[in-house]
């Protein structure tokens, strides 16, 4: 029995199954979760299936079919415990957020991931580091599972593949993610809706605030970092929200002269989170070193450090990273 067939058992045992996606949803997470769903919807067996998402939706991706069905973790309609939970594109359990504790109470756990840093943190884990996106190894679990691949999962799961691939340009594309998409166009998915969407649709604010924090980039070592911070000041100034910072730290990557680019962002807490996007140095390396994690040229951490230490912090490691790929 290979993995796909031991995860597609393991759901079909299920008669309560409820589903989790990382904090900070991005299209993978959500596009996972709410294809998933739908995989699952179409089984006579289960009688209570929830998903789950921890924040705020965001506006990109709100045309994603079934989005209004996903739940609060601290909804009265969710049980306490279920016989089994499912998270979906998540590095380790502390990336569910408040829905951590729902993850643990289920009797039987299931991690399908395709993040290099993925501890392996349920009694079935489901890790494809190769894979595109979480939504291309889920494509794997359709036969498995005996369901129909309809219009709005191909939605769903070409959405979460698009937007992991940033548009089909990152390494990780491959034939097969070509080969898998053919048959989400073919079961319905309309590319061009889809990117414009996710890529041609933003907010007056979110432009606002990519023009503000590109503006102030800070550059160091011959232009080969760069960096720029968001505070929760400058968010309330532009009247932007968390979900609008998506995108900053890839155009600053963009810039030709660029090694490693990243974005500090304060967080409500007070804490930061740094995103950190590559050309070709390992940044996943020096996000596990603060405690985090991701891919080989695209990963992130939280620091309990406020903004200007974490800053000093990160950029003196980054420094040391950049220095040392030179030599190399």
């Amino acid at each position: 029995m290979n993995i796909a067939q031991k995860a597609a058992e393991s759901i079909k045992k299920a008669k309560t199954i409820i589903i989790f996606h990382h904090v900070a949803p991005d299209g993978d997470g959500l596009g996972s979760s709410l294809a998933l769903k739908e995989m699952i919807s179409q089984l006579d067996s289960v009688n209570k299936l929830d998903a789950v998402i921890t924040g705020k939706i965001p506006d990109t991706y709100k045309f994603l079919p079934g989005i209004e069905y996903l739940k609060k973790s601290n909804e009265s309609s969710l049980h306490q415990s279920y016989d089994l939970a499912i998270a979906l594109d998540c590095a380790c359990k502390d990336r569910l957020g408040d829905a951590e504790e729902l993850f643990n109470n289920a009797r039987n756990t299931l991690n399908i991931d395709h993040h290099i840093s993925d501890d392996g943190f349920a009694d079935i884990d489901w890790i494809e580091p190769k894979a595109s996106a979480t939504g291309e190894i889920l494509f794997k679990l359709i036969e498995p599972l005996g369901v129909k691949l309809t219009q709005n999962i191909a939605i769903d799961l070409y959405t979460a593949i698009l937007t992991d691939t940033g548009g089909f340009k990152f390494e990780n594309t491959k034939p097969e993610t070509f080969k898998i998409c053919a048959e989400l166009l073919a079961a319905g998915a309309d590319p061009v809706n889809i990117y414009n969407e996710c890529y041609e649709s933003k907010p007056l604010a979110m432009v606002k605030l990519h023009a503000r924090t590109i503006d102030n980039a800070i550059f160091l070592e011959n232009n080969e970092i760069v960096y720029t911070k968001i505070t929760r000041r400058l968010l309330e100034e532009i009247n932007a929200s968390d979900d609008h910072i998506d995108g900053i730290t890839e155009a600053l990557r963009q810039i030709d002269s660029v090694k490693i680019a990243l974005v500090f962002k304060e967080t409500t807490r007070g804490t930061t989170k740094v995103s950190f996007r590559s050309n070709g140095i390992n940044v996943c390396e020096i996000a596990s070193f603060f405690g985090g994690g991701g891919h080989k040229l695209a990963s992130g951490c939280l620091l309990e450090k406020n903004i200007e230490d974490t800053v000093n912090d990160v950029i003196t490691t980054v420094r040391k990273q950049v220095i040392k790929a030179r030599v190399h």
